[in-house]
């Protein structure tokens, strides 16, 4: 009896709020649509000046996105050149990508001239990303 307490305990604590987080995902949904940026956490992965090897937040509009290491967007934020950062692929996360990318999140597969970046962030913001990446910066 104890230990099924215990381990209900655990499961509680460690499951997600999946109501929070759908909550959230629809309030900056909403947000975008409308025409603001919103900001998520994500990581842009690569050996290009705007890449880090961290995890951080992506901020992203309809024609625009960058990275930064914190949710303030403004603060040492990277702005990742749209024009010149080409999607290739959506796919799920590899065994093979850093353990930076959440076993859970999906992964947009870049080109920017020879390299290859990967810009990784949670299902739920993938449509988010995915119209940033597609604007071209326009």
């Amino acid at each position: 009896m104890l230990l099924e307490t215990l381990l209900d305990t655990v499961a509680v604590v460690l499951t997600p709020d999946v109501g929070a987080a759908g909550r959230k995902a629809r309030k900056l949904t909403r947000a975008f649509e409308a025409g603001e940026a919103v900001t998520f956490e994500g990581c842009v992965l690569g050996t290009r000046p705007y890449c880090r090897p961290t995890l951080g937040f992506l901020t992203v509009s309809g024609t625009g996105l960058a990275t930064s290491p914190t949710e303030a967007p403004g603060l040492n934020s990277r702005p990742v050149p749209l024009p010149q950062v080409q999607l290739v692929r959506v796919r799920d996360r590899e065994s093979t990508d850093p353990a930076t990318v959440r076993r859970w999140w999906r992964v947009a597969e870049c080109r920017d001239g020879e390299n290859t970046v990967l810009i990784a962030c949670a299902p739920q913001y993938l449509r988010l990303l995915t119209v940033a990446l597609e604007s071209g910066g326009n």
